[in-house]
Order: structure tokens, then sequence, then C-alpha cells
């Protein structure tokens, strides 16, 4: 897959799972988390689709979310796949993305 080609299919893959986390999921974890999508990283093929996500919270809350998007990853994928207009859509997985803390915490 050309590089332009991957950038565009990752920004939309984020714009799209941020708006199925904010509409349409149903899992009271998530709903009640708020969780924030900051990128998806794209394999070179398009095949795998690794999303970056923040959570405020503690971490016990944070890995309470993090199962859930486990859990329901067949689910966002099925709405991502009626969503976007690509022949594949990618294996999503999800990973927790700290770097807004450090932000936070540098004077």
């Amino acid at each position: 897959m050309r590089p332009r080609a991957r950038a565009r299919l990752a920004e939309a893959i984020a714009r799209e799972i941020a708006d199925i986390l904010e509409f349409e999921v149903k899992d009271p974890v998530l709903r009640e988390s708020l969780p924030t999508v900051l990128g998806v990283e794209l394999s070179q093929d398009g095949q795998e689709a690794k999303v970056l996500v923040y959570l405020s919270g503690t971490e016990e809350e944070r890995a309470r979310v993090m199962a859930a998007f486990a859990k329901d990853t067949g689910f966002l994928r099925t709405a991502l796949a009626k969503r976007l207009s690509v022949r594949r859509v990618p294996r999503l997985t999800f990973a927790l993305d700290t770097s807004p803390d450090r932000w936070a915490s540098e004077p």
C-alpha cells in the first residue's frame, strides 16, 4: 500500500472509530470512560491497525476499559466496515497511549 493511501486510511479509521465510540457503542464501560482516539498506526500492507487511545483515570479503570476494547473489537470492526469503502477492513488492536499524562506532568 502506498504511503499516502495508508495515511489517508489511517486517518479515516481514527475518525470513524472515534465517531463509533461516541454514538454507536453500547458497552457501558466504553460509554462511561470517554476514550480519546489519538491516532492509528497501520501496517505496511494495511491489514493490521493499532488504534492508540487515551484514557483518564486510575490504572484499574484503564485496565477495565482496555479489557472492554478487547471484548468489543468484533463490533467495532463490523461497524467500521459499514462506514469505510475498502476491500478489507484491517484487524484492530487497541493500545493505551499515556503520552498526554507525561505532557501534563512536565513543568
